[in-house]
């Protein structure tokens, strides 16, 4: 097969020249080599992008196919292909601008594109062509046995030039081989799966000759029976008969098995010990293309093992694993059947919401398997507060429900949730540590705030988020203030996606200020949503909101590109060597695509890296360290600044700040707002003598009083920004704002 593939491809050898027929004889040879050598399909595929990269200087080889859906290509071989480079190939959705592997499947016609960066066919990928200097692309249709097209194979180059006939031999010689090794990898795999469902199937399997001889067993069948394949071959199933079963059930048997060409029924069948069993058997019979009877197939299961199996499947079903407790399908019908009990009485029914607090920071500490062990041991504590008339279950990770029916009253529900909260709290001895939990509870009673489960279970929910939003370590109760919340969220959700692709957003600029001079020396960027119907609305009633919904990683890249940018202007007007702060989230630092993402916006916008400053809050530093210090100091490597934004509300310690390299520490306004205290007094200058020591600039948010200005002051606190100064500003006025402070700055006399 392979050979008659290889022989097409050269059909047309008279249009090359010598040493080009040469060269594809050479490269077939190698193929055919590495195919008798036994090398797997893949190393083959491989191989024909390489040798075909060496025959195309300066280019790379790529195979791409369609996955399961028929709708999305994926890299299956690109050996010289960066891993960046293959993670963003990777799902590419065919169509007319899908670049040349992308139009290959929209027109199911090879495409040869010899400029990337003006071609139309690449104006969804021009991205990939400019980061990755790929100038031009070749692709052709990559076919199965049955002439559909299935993939792509490509070869790009980092020059502008179009294929010669020599070419485009390569590519359609390299696009039936790697066709080739694809059907016979397929029809391999489908005769090692067949060999494997035959040898590992649980259940016993028997092949027999049209006169129902038996030819051969499965391991399982030997099992089952007790027999060896030696005892068997040629005898026919009659040495299994229990003798539990007549004449006539056989000839039934048999004239189905003859009509209808196969039976399924329950029969009993007698082990090589003697023993009797039931068993399920399934028989087939078996014809040729020219309707001849060939062989018979059985197929049985012992009974007795499956009836176990259904008994432990029903218990799974409805229990969780891991803890024991009933799983959500269990929990919701005992909680129907005590609303439906409510509704009889009357009575009320409290749902209860509860996670652990800070689950996932013990899980990532301690270990998955301590962390199963601490699940295990909070839901013993749970099922010892709770009376046998109530439920529990657990639904997922550290998240549990409890139904209490015969609560009529909210001091009652308040009693039973704070003994639950008292018994989490209590220590816990796992993996040799001693761990004190707290947990946050949400809590919704029917008929005030649902008639239902779904409504009960999600206003429960929400009541938890907000507990824990509020600090943890308490409950919180469903309000109709909460559910209108929710309603507001889907809204904003579903806006704020069109809002991110329609970039219907504006950055605010908020000068800061060096408290010793009084003069301006950075702004940093805030985030407005220019909303067509509500007009400016400010990142607090967006951002947690694109942070859940994962949009926070396109935004934030949109602010950095378009800070830069406005920085890059406000330097060519000759303001300055002003620093732009631009906020980073914590899902664009695990994406760990971070430091490519800030140096090619530097690049493009043409902003010195020291002009920008990132400012990361305190929880990012704790996620993953080792790879977030890994990108904090490419960052810094860049020569660009960091800062700790809201610092003292998080987790920093002085190993962490020791770790990481910042350049400064942003005292969080809460702390601002409360000057005048003693002890957040002290707060403060331990901050800045801390940060000090660290060889840190120290800058406060939040100031609005010429008497929080004095203070900071005496505490040595290098910079500030807040509305004493001036609020956030459009770019515009910014602008006006800064040249202000250069007219200030030109009229101060200079040193005597």
């Amino acid at each position: 097969m392979l050979n008659d593939g290889l022989s097409a491809a050269n059909a047309e050898f008279c249009t090359l020249t010598g040493e080009e027929q040469e060269k594809i004889l050479r490269l077939q040879q190698s193929i055919l080599e590495s195919v008798t050598h036994g090398d797997s399909y893949l190393d083959v595929i491989r191989q024909v992008c390489k040798l075909e990269e060496q025959l195309l200087p300066n280019s790379v080889g790529s195979v791409m196919l369609l996955d399961s859906s028929g709708e999305l290509l994926n890299v299956l071989a690109a050996p010289s292909v960066p891993p960046e480079g293959i993670s963003q190939l990777n799902g590419l959705r065919p169509g007319p601008g899908g670049g040349s592997c992308g139009n290959v499947i929209y027109t199911q016609q090879p495409q040869f594109v010899s400029n990337t960066f003006t071609d139309p066919r690449w104006c969804n990928l021009r991205h990939l062509a400019y980061n990755f200097n790929l100038c031009s692309c070749w692709s052709v249709p990559v076919y199965s046995r049955q002439r559909k097209v299935i993939g792509t194979f490509a070869l790009s180059s980092f020059e502008h030039r179009s294929p010669s006939p020599f070419h485009l031999r390569l590519l359609e010689i390299g696009a039936s081989i790697i066709s080739i090794m694809l059907d016979r990898n397929r029809s391999q795999e489908t005769l090692r799966l067949f060999e494997q469902v035959f040898e590992g199937a649980e259940e016993g399997i028997m092949i027999t000759d049209a006169n129902a001889r038996i030819l051969s067993v499965n391991k399982t069948f030997t099992k089952i029976l007790g027999y060896t394949q030696d005892e068997l071959r040629g005898n026919t199933p009659k040495v299994f008969s229990s003798g539990q079963h007549g004449a006539d059930f056989y000839r039934a048997m048999w004239k189905q098995i003859k009509a209808k060409r196969h039976w399924r029924g329950e029969i009993w069948n007698r082990r090589k010990n003697g023993e009797i069993f039931p068993e399920w058997l399934s028989i087939s019979a078996v014809y040729d293309q020219s309707e001849q009877l060939t062989h018979y197939i059985g197929i049985f299961s012992d009974i007795s093992e499956l009836k176990n199996a259904e008994e432990q499947i029903q218990y799974l079903s409805t229990h969780d694993i891991l803890t024991g407790l009933p799983n959500q399908t269990a929990f919701k019908d005992r909680l129907q059947q005590a609303i439906a009990l409510a509704a009889n009485r009357p009575g009320k029914v409290a749902v209860l919401s509860l996670d652990l607090d800070n689950f996932k920071l013990l899980n990532d500490s301690l270990g998955l398997h301590a962390g199963d062990e601490l699940l295990r041991r909070v839901a013993t504590v749970l099922k010892s507060c709770i009376a046998d008339t109530d439920s529990l279950c657990r639904i997922g990770s550290d998240e549990f429900l409890l139904a209490l029916p015969g609560c009529n009253d909210t001091e009652t529900i308040s009693t039973v949730v704070d003994s639950i909260i008292e018994k989490v709290r209590q220590p816990i001895r796992i993996a040799e540590q001693t761990l004190s939990l707290s947990c946050s509870v949400g809590i919704a009673v029917y008929p005030d705030d649902g008639s239902h489960y779904d409504s009960l279970v999600m206003r429960a929910s929400e009541a938890r988020r907000k507990a824990k939003k509020d600090g943890g370590n308490g409950y919180r109760y469903c309000t109709e203030q909460l559910n209108s919340n929710s309603f507001e969220f889907l809204r904003l959700a579903h806006e704020l996606r069109d809002a991110v692709s329609l970039k219907q957003f504006v950055l605010h600029f908020q000068p800061q200020i060096d408290l010793a001079s009084g003069q301006l020396v950075g702004a940093e960027a805030l985030v407005r949503w220019s909303h067509p119907r509500d007009g400016l609305v400010y990142p607090g009633r967006f951002i947690d909101i694109a942070e859940q919904t994962g949009l926070v990683a396109e935004l934030g890249n949109w602010v950095l590109r378009e800070a830069c940018t406005q920085a890059a202007v406000w330097r060519t007007l000759g303001f300055g060597p002003i620093v732009t702060a631009v906020n980073v989230s914590a899902l664009q630092l695990r994406r760990g695509d971070m430091v490519g993402i800030v140096e090619n916006v530097l690049r493009q916008t043409g902003l010195p890296p020291h002009c920008l400053e990132l400012e990361l809050t305190e929880s990012i530093l704790i996620e993953n360290v080792e790879q977030t210090l890994a990108q904090l100091n490419q960052l810094k490597q860049l020569g660009i600044k960091l800062a700790i934004d809201d610092f003292g509300t998080g987790y920093s310690s002085l190993a962490y700040l020791n770790k990481f390299n910042v350049d400064r520490l942003k005292i969080d306004r809460s702390f601002v707002g409360q000057i005048g205290n003693p002890a957040n007094d002290a707060i403060i200058h331990a901050i800045v003598q801390m940060g000090h020591a660290l060889g840190q600039r120290v800058i406060a948010e939040g100031v609005e009083t010429a008497a929080m200005r004095a203070h900071l002051l005496d505490c040595h606190c290098d910079e500030a920004q807040g509305y004493l100064f001036a609020k956030p500003l459009p770019a515009a006025e910014f602008a006006k704002l800064l040249a202000g402070y250069r007219q200030e700055f030109d009229r101060q006399p200079g040193p005597a």
